[in-house]
């Protein structure tokens, strides 16, 4: 499967979550959200001064809105402080700007490169979006089960790129990062496809009565492993997808999976989950959602799970 930008997500661990299909259990430190103190910028460099474009976009995030923290790292002091923030949308911020409630760091150093195992062996490409034998490739730079060093990823038409510590780029659908996304903790190299969280969607103009569904049932534990009929049900139908993976597919195949906003009110927000079935949630807006388990509870970090596909509004027909 090709790793699209259709398909991708930014995505940072998530601890031990229960999804409605089976366990999700995500074993890596969960992410803290805080909000930004004003309109800030979003950038692929840990530069005040960089320009505008390929490398920085203006109200990246306006005021309020809330950032998810992937990890820190310091840089040019902005605002009397050094530390910078990398979010789960791959961009940085000055630290400043962010009211985490700390003059320190309060997430993970970030580090790179961070290296995962080639699937197959990999010609190195001078860059993004090159075929294999473009010149400045390099033959079989990374062989099959290898350490690719990734410093950051991008976009190149509808696929994911990573790019290495050796200056050379590798598509992404080759490289066994754990998600089908972005991986968090890695920045974007450049603005290519990035958009900003606050440019939205408009809600699903059903939202309101699907919404009404989930929150009353909220707590109940009779619809565990049921979550694409939970959904179904919110909007007062049911029986048409089996599972919530084949209602994962049948968006992806029809262009409709989203990435890079928030998922609008009433929309369904997709996930791989551990089992064949997949997982699916209500999303609320403004980054909450519903979603069914043991009992029915409502999640503020769902974006940050690294299993998390992506969010599509459902069929018209429904």
């Amino acid at each position: 499967m090709k790793t699209s930008i259709r398909a991708a997500v930014a995505a940072t661990g998530f601890a031990m979550l229960v999804t409605g299909l089976g366990v999700g259990a995500q074993t890596a430190q969960a992410a803290s959200s805080y909000p930004v103190s004003t309109t800030v910028d979003g950038r692929t460099v840990k530069d005040p001064n960089v320009a505008v474009g390929k490398q920085r976009i203006s109200n990246f995030y306006t005021s309020g809105t809330m950032v998810t923290l992937a990890c820190q790292d310091t840089g040019p002091e902005v605002g009397g402080s050094t530390i910078w923030d990398l979010t789960t949308d791959g961009v940085w911020v000055a630290d400043t700007y962010v009211k985490t409630g700390s003059t320190s760091m309060v997430a993970p150093k970030c580090s790179f490169p961070k290296s995962y195992p080639a699937k197959a062996d990999l010609n190195g490409r001078a860059d993004k979006g090159d075929a294999a034998t473009a010149p400045g490739s390099v033959a079989d730079k990374y062989k099959e089960g290898a350490s690719v060093p990734v410093v950051c990823q991008a976009t190149a038409g509808d696929e994911i790129w990573d790019k290495t510590s050796d200056n050379l780029w590798v598509p992404d659908e080759y490289v066994k990062t754990g998600t089908e996304g972005f991986v968090s903790g890695l920045p974007h190299c450049d603005t290519d496809g990035l958009k900003p969280p606050s440019s939205t969607n408009p809600a699903d103009p059903r939202a309101n009565e699907a919404i009404a569904f989930a929150k009353a049932r909220l707590g109940h534990t009779d619809w565990n492993n049921q979550c694409e009929l939970f959904v179904e049900r919110a909007f007062g139908t049911s029986g048409r997808f089996a599972t919530a993976l084949t209602h994962y597919q049948w968006q992806k195949n029809n262009g409709r999976i989203h990435r890079g906003t928030h998922a609008p009110a009433g929309t369904a927000v997709f996930f791989t989950s551990t089992t064949s079935a997949g997982h699916i949630m209500l999303a609320l807006g403004g980054g909450t959602a519903i979603s069914t388990g043991p009992s029915v509870y409502q999640t503020s970090s769902y974006e940050s799970r690294s299993d998390y596909l992506g969010w599509a509004y459902v069929p018209s027909s429904w």
